[in-house]
Parts: C-alpha cells; structure tokens; sequence
C-alpha cells in the first residue's frame, strides 16, 4: 500500500504530486461531507470516503489525509441505531483488507491496523491488532484463520501471533481449534501456510491409518517438484508398523491446446508380520493420456493403462479400499489416422486384460487395423436411375477391413519370475481382411424394403493344433505347430422389412387415441461348407473326435458347415395420446403403453431334426419415469420328455403338452420413489452431472437416483430380478424341473434435517433368504466440514470408516479418519 501526500493550498477532488517522481495520483472525496483545515493541513471526509490511487482504493465511513504529517487514518461511523457500519475497506491487486481502524505513515510506508480481516481465495484472516512494515509484511497479535465465510464461523484456528507476507506464505506461532465457539485440544506449536500462485516445491500432508491388516501406518506422505510449466510430479511414501512399505511416483503433463495426461509409477512390500512372516511385492504402473482434438483432427492419440503385477486388488493396505471387488483390470493404448477426403481409416492398439478370477492376463501388442468405409462404384455409372433395380445398383456399396495382431494369454503366476519364454509361447498371430457388398431395394413404393448382403473374408494363422493319442493316460494330446495356412469364408443373406402403422380411435371427452407401431421381419441365410475338419480316433480309448486345427488359432474358422436358415421377427410398441390442455404446443399428451415388445427366431433348413429354433421375447415397459420393467424369455414349441427335461423332435401339441413350455424367464422391475419435486431435482442434476468429464462421475451419470443430495428429502430405489430356467438334464440329485433365482436389492436415502443426510443399501437374496451385501453411510453437512460414517456389516469387505474433513480444497489434507475400529466395536 503506496500513498504520497503533498499538497498546498485549497481542497480538491484531485490532487497533482509536486514530488520529483510524478508516479500517482490520488483521487479522493466522499457522499456526505468533507473539507479542508488550512491550519493543521488535513482534509476531513465523512460517509462514504474514498481514496484512490492507480493501483489501489481504500473506502471508509470516516477518513482523515494529514498532509503535513504524511499520514492517513481510517474508521468506521455510527449510524442512526448505533451500529457501526462502513469499516474500512482496502483493496490493491485483487488482496481485499477489511478493518475497524488503521492508520498509515505515507513516508514510512508504516501501517497500524485494528482488527484486520484479509480474503485471499479461500481463507480468512482476521487480526486483532496487526502493523504492516514497508516490506508488505504484516505482523499480528491474536489472530483468527477460517475457510468459513460466515460472520460467526462454524470454526477457525486463534492464533497468538504471526507474520503474513503477501502471495507467499502465513507463519503463526501456537495456535488453537475453535469449533462453534468451543476450544478443543487440538492444536499446532506452529504453522506455516504457503500462499504462492505459482507452483512451488513442498511437503505433502500424509493420512495417518490407527489400523490395518499391517499395523499402524502412514499413507501418501507426499514432496511436490514443479518441473516447469508443462511437467510436474510428486513422490509418495507408505510406511506400516509390520514393515510393510511403498513408494510411488505420479509425473503429470499438459500442452494447452494440445494434450495432458498422469503418469504413475509405484512399488509396494507387504510384510505379514510375526508369526507368519512374508514378503509380497506389487508393482503398479498407470498412464492417462488425452489428446485434444483441435490440435490435430486427423491424428488421435489416447491411453488408459492400468497394470497390476499381482493381478489383484484385494492387496491393498487401505482398509476401506474401493476397488476391493475388482476382479479386472484394463490397459489400452489407441493410435488412429484419418485421411480427409479419402473413406480410409487406419489405427494401431496395444491392450491388455487381467482378470483376478481366471488368474491370467491376455496381452494384445499390437493390433493393426485398415477400415475403408461405404463406396459406391456404381454411382458414376448410372447417374439418373430409372428403374428401382438400377437405383439398387447405384446403391451396391463395398467395405473392406484389414486386421493383423499378435496375442497372448498366459497365467499370472508367469510374471513375477519374468518368466519370458513361457510367457512368448503363449503368443499366437495372424490375418484377418474381409470384402463386404451390399445395397437395398425397395418394393410397393418402398413400403417393404429388402437388404441383400454378400460377405467374403480371408483368414490367415500362423499357429495350429494337431491331437493325438495318448496310451500311458488313455487321453487326447494337444499340440501347437508353429506354421500359417489359410481360410477362406463366404455367407450370403437377404433381409426384408417394413413397418405398419395401426390407429384404433375410442370414444370420450379426451378422444384418445391409440397408435401400434408393428415393424415384421424376414429374412435368408446361407453359408456354404468351404473349410474341412479333421476326423481323428485321437480321443479315449481311441474313439474319433472331429476337430478344426484352428481351434486355438487366433482367429477362429467358420464355413465347417453348411447353413441354410430362414430368419424372421417382430417388433411393437404401443402408445397412447388424448388430448391434454397441459401441453401447449400440440394440445396433446402422449403416453408410452409398452415400449418394445418383440419375437425373434430362425428355421435352419439342414438340420435332421428339431428345425425351428427357440422363440426369443423381449419386453419393455416404462409407464413412468420412475418405473421400469423389462422381461424377457426363450420359447420352445417341441415337446419334452417328463422324467429327464430334455427335448424331443415332435411338436408338443403332438405329444398333448399344449403350445409348448418356457425355457427360461427374467424378470428385471426397477423403481424409484420419492416426491414429483425431487424427481425434477434427479432429472436436473442428471443433466449436470453429463456435463462434468471427471471419471468420477461416470457412476452417477448411469445412476443419477443413487446420488445424494441434501434438498431432496427423502428416495428410495427398489429393485427386484426374478428368473427361472427350465431343467433340461434332470437327474436323482437335481430332480427339480425349474432352477429359480430371486433377488431384492433395497437402496435410499433420507434428510431428516438440513445438514444431516443417512443413506445406505441392501442385496437380499430370497433363494437362500440371507442378505448378502449391506452398508450403511450417514453424512453430517457442516457447511465448512463434512462428517461421514460408513459401514459395511454384512459382505465380503466388512469395513468402518468415521471421518472428519474441512470442505475447502485448502485444507483438504486436514482431517481425521478413524478406520477398522477395535475388536470391542
């Protein structure tokens, strides 16, 4: 804060320095009076005063200008109730200083303040007594620190005294927590409170575990290093009381307009501890990378890798760790070209699969892909069609795709010895291109539109399977030969479809009417035998088996059989609209009856017996927006036999079983409940939360019912899944003739006041009448802190956690977290 004051003669709103160095002026009046005393040199302002410079402006109910004295005093001024109002106000390169009185030396640049209050982002400083020094520096006496903008904050640190240097950092001596008014004792000997705007070098907070599966431990304890503008990283240090350690480093890039993205590197030791002592290393690598598309719209380049060397997510220290019921970890690295003008499109890929379950990891590196999208040779040949066949040859079009990759599966327990040759045997490679030719013809005015399809595709291995016996354990032998041949494969199909509309009109004052909208279906198949199997008497007791040698190949081998099928389905959904005054804009409300329901099957014309295949149903309704039930079954018109299950060849009528029987059934109903208003309010952050391109979003944006949210006041989710499957293979031990499966899953929500918020959700399984998985949160909004308490009683991750953290991005290191209590909990 700068004033110069000299000035002679008269009072006036602006004032001219005569110094030798003219570098401000200083402009100042104020709303009910001022005036100049020639004597003793001051200017007086009341009510509303101001005094501005280029780079700052101070505004107060009283302000004194002693020119003689170089000095300004500001106060506060009474109103007609004796409230003190308009406290000075000083505001210089966006800082804002609210106090009750100060008082500066323009020549010393000394400055004495009462009551001191600074905002700088998200803190609030308010001083009792403080001197500001011609460095900038602010010394202080009985200090308060809060990221609560209420008047009376909900908490803040006392101070006993500090030193505030502007836009770099906040010392204090011993300072105390205040909650609502109450000491606690919690506190610090010191502090020191870094308030640069740029990046700089420094110590990141650690979280503090009381217990865990490996002790008492210290997590995320943190150093910062800004490299430069576009690169940064921090590394992180775990450390546990049964000798379980980690370290981990997280490097992070950006280019404006151009990409940014993580990388992490981490190394974890776990230790059992005595009595049962071992060792377990993990390593960790993760790499996010996203390229904007304006920096180049025909390049783009992105990966997500996440690569686990135990192939688990249960080792893990933190007790309550989210991803405990991962059992898949995905990798991808996406390279693709596109060429303007041109219908090309070519792309490269790395990409890895871990599953937990299966302990194995599939390795793909590379894939290489060329795409040519729908030409039209044809086009120029016949530019004004006539007739609707040459309309259909004009619209013959062909596509080509082009796919080569080299994959492995092999089991996890292969990396940790870096078992590479055990590892590269699993590896199998090859060629895969495929021609496609289609056009569409239209029939009765293109009412009924048919589809013909002619696709070709060409195989290349370069790893095969040959079997054979084995007469020491009587059993086939699989073995892989490294060498290429090749496959060809051909299909044929013509698809024929068309859409009927259906108007039934009903009698009343809404005159409703009711629409069906039928879209039938037909369709031919044909794929011709072009590949031959090996017949062998490889199998036990030297019985023939019949096998493709490219069972194992990378890619598999169709056109072993010949395949004649008729396809055919039908689609409907039905919807009711009658007149409403509500709508405005057509005068009519439209309501869903039944979303979709269609019937799917196919006739295979080469089968000995049993042509016609099970009938597929789907059913989906939505009659409001917070209901929503989808069925759906398979069919058979076959009769069956009554002791075994199995099917026969005769119709059931045949055999008097009627029109046949289910073979399986679901169910699916999903529910939510809760008032018109916070279904608006679900409706409005759903939108919202699409919007936000964090990943943590990705969940909620799916189930926008299952976000909490404190102005809706009370939700529940319901939803049930019931299925049953015909037993087809009945024996003295399973002699049921269904298998049935029921589940209820119970989620919600209620704000029984303004800040506090319980929520939970419960999995109950009606076949063995026992609840699965259950948990529990409660939340405590304390507008400046945040209370939590989760648990999880009942499943496989029993777990507790209590927590306590500040709201402000700020102090967000600063909580306490109480997790896996004692046994007496």
């Amino acid at each position: 804060m700068c004033f110069s004051l000299n000035a002679q003669g008269p009072i006036s709103d602006t004032i001219y320095l005569d110094d030798q160095q003219i570098d401000e002026i200083i402009k100042y009046g104020a709303r009910d009076s001022s005036y100049y005393d020639v004597t003793s040199k001051k200017a007086y302002l009341f009510g509303g005063a101001y005094v501005e410079t280029l780079t700052s402006k101070l505004t107060a109910g009283a302000i004194i200008l002693d020119f003689e004295g170089h000095e300004v005093e500001a106060s506060y001024i009474m109103n007609s109730d004796s409230i003190a109002v308009e406290f000075p106000v000083f505001v210089e390169s966006g800082e804002t200083m609210t106090c009750k009185r100060m008082r500066m030396n323009t020549e010393t640049q000394k400055v004495y303040i009462e009551v001191l209050q600074i905002k700088q982002d998200e803190l609030f400083f308010t001083m009792g007594e403080a001197k500001r020094y011609p460095s900038d520096q602010i010394h202080l006496k009985k200090g308060v620190l809060t990221t609560c903008d209420q008047v009376e904050p909900h908490y803040h640190f006392l101070l006993s005294k500090g030193v505030v240097v502007p836009e770099k950092r906040i010392v204090a001596g011993p300072m105390n927590l205040w909650i609502s008014g109450i000491p606690t004792p919690i506190g610090l000997p010191f502090a020191f409170i870094p308030q640069q705007k740029e990046r700089t070098i420094g110590l990141l907070f650690p979280e503090f575990v009381p217990a865990s599966p490996y002790g008492f431990g210290i997590q995320n304890l943190g150093y910062f290093i800004p490299i430069n503008e576009s690169i940064q990283t921090s590394f992180y240090g775990n450390l546990y009381s049964r000798g379980s350690w980690g370290l981990r480093n997280e490097l992070d890039y950006a280019k404006r307009y151009g990409y940014n993205g993580r990388v992490g590197i981490g190394f974890q030791q776990f230790n059992n501890g005595f009595p049962t002592y071992s060792k377990n290393n993990k390593f960790t690598v993760t790499w996010s990378h996203n390229k904007q598309q304006k920096s180049n719209p025909f390049w783009n380049f992105n990966a997500n890798v996440n690569f686990i060397s135990d192939n688990t997510a249960k080792n893990n220290p933190d007790p309550i760790n989210p991803d405990y019921f991962t059992n898949s970890f995905n990798s991808d690295i996406n390279l693709t070209r596109l060429f303007p003008g041109k219908p090309v499109t070519m792309g490269a890929k790395i990409s890895m699969r871990q599953n937990s379950l299966a302990q194995n990891m599939a390795l793909v590196s590379p894939i290489l892909n060329v795409n040519v999208t729908r030409i039209f040779p044809f086009k120029l040949l016949i530019p004004l069609p006539k007739t609707e066949i040459a309309r259909a040859i004009q619209r013959i079009g062909l596509t080509y795709n082009l796919e080569t990759q080299n994959k492995g599966t092999f089991g996890d327990s292969l990396i940790s010895p870096l078992n590479f040759t055990g590892i590269g045997q699993s590896f199998f490679n090859g060629i895969n291109q495929g021609v496609g030719v289609q056009t569409t013809l239209g029939l009765f005015q293109n009412a009924v539109k048919i589809t013909p399809t002619l696709n070709y595709g060409n195989k290349i291995n370069f790893q095969q399977i040959e079997k054979s016996y084995d007469i020491t354990s009587n059993n086939t032998v699989i073995d892989t030969l490294r060498k290429g041949a090749m496959a060809n494969e051909l299909n044929f199909s013509a698809n024929a479809t068309t859409v009927i509309y259906s108007y039934y009109r009903f009698i009343g004052k809404n005159r409703p009417i009711l629409r069906h909208l039928m879209t039938p279906s037909i369709g031919y198949r044909y794929v011709p035998k072009l590949n031959q199997l090996i017949s062998a008497n490889v199998g036990a007791n030297q019985s023939t088996i019949t096998y493709s040698p490219f069972e194992r190949s990378i890619y598999a081998v169709g056109n072993t059989q010949a395949a004649s099928f008729l396809t055919f389905g039908v689609n409907n959904s039905l919807e009711l609209k009658k007149k409403s005054e509500k709508d405005t804009l057509t005068g009519f409300r439209k309501t869903r009856i039944i979303d979709q329901f269609s019937i799917n099957g196919n006739m295979d014309f080469l089968k000995d017996s049993m042509n016609l295949s099970d009938l597929s149903m789907n059913l989906r309704i939505s009659p409001f927006k917070w209901m929503n039930f989808v069925a759906n079954g398979s069919y058979s018109l076959y009769g069956w036999n009554d002791s075994t299950g199995t099917a026969i060849g005769t119709y059931a009528w045949n055999t008097n079983q009627g029109l046949g029987r289910f073979l399986s059934v679901g169910l699916n109903t999903t529910f939510t409940i809760t008032s018109k208003k916070s279904n608006a309010i679900i409706e409005q952050k759903k939108e919202e939360i699409q919007q936000q391109w964090n990943a943590d979003y990705t969940y909620f944006a799916l189930h926008p019912e299952q976000a909490i949210y404190f102005d809706i006041p009370w939700k529940i989710n319901v939803a049930h899944v019931y299925s049953i499957v015909a037993n087809t293979n009945k024996t003295l031990s399973n002699p049921d003739p269904w298998t049935s499966i029921q589940t209820l899953a119970l989620s919600g929500d209620l704000t029984f006041t303004k800040r506090w918020n319980l929520s939970g959700n419960v999995n109950f399984d009606a076949r063995t009448q026992k609840i699965t998985n259950m948990n529990l949160a409660l939340n405590r909004n304390m507008h400046c802190w945040a209370l939590s308490f989760f648990w999880t009683p009942i499943g496989g991750n029993k777990s507790f956690l209590l927590s306590i953290r500040n709201t402000s991005s700020l102090f967000r290191d600063a909580k306490i977290e109480l997790r896996k209590p004692p046994a007496f909990f």
